[in-house]
């Protein structure tokens, strides 16, 4: 089985979630390979907020990524103005041969993980674009680097994917 991480990361504790879960991925001994979704500009605090609200894309540059040879893709926001990041979106406009494939998703917050509309939102996305999302979403509260809340939920979020 070959998974692929993408997400993005603004601040850094996105990439520290993906990271920790290609590790448990690894544990298992399933080949993982991570993508980290490039900003064409790295978009401050406040308008990474108003794109979230508006629901603007914002550019990327990363957009060769090959999708198909996955079987399973693991998607990763933060969470902005309690939504994901539109950097998701932007990827998965631009990248193709992805339909079919299982996807899961993950998200990280500063704040309380009791709204899961981030989840939701990605999750309802990438529904809609053809990918067959699993139900189990990964919250995380991360702060300062370290995780605050949900890391007791990683062990049953790799086992879910893992049995699908």
């Amino acid at each position: 089985m070959k998974i692929c991480i993408i997400y993005y990361s603004r601040i850094g504790n996105t990439r520290n979630a993906a990271k920790l879960l290609e590790g448990k991925l690894k544990e298992r001994k399933v080949d993982v390979e991570l993508v980290e979704i490039e900003a064409v500009k790295k978009p401050s605090f406040l308008k990474a907020g108003r794109s979230a609200m508006t629901q603007k894309e914002l550019p990327i540059t990363n957009t060769d990524v090959d999708l198909k040879k996955y079987d399973k893709i693991l998607v990763g926001s933060p969470t902005w103005a309690g939504r994901s990041t539109l950097h998701i979106r932007s990827f998965f406009n631009i990248a193709d041969n992805y339909e079919g494939r299982e996807a899961s998703v993950f998200f990280t917050c500063s704040g309380s993980i009791e709204k899961p509309q981030t989840g939701k939102d990605i999750k309802n996305y990438l529904g809609e674009i053809g990918l067959n999302v699993i139900d189990e979403i990964l919250s995380l509260q991360i702060k300062r680097e370290k995780i605050k809340d949900g890391e007791q939920d990683i062990d049953v979020f790799i086992k879910t994917i893992m049995s699908k």
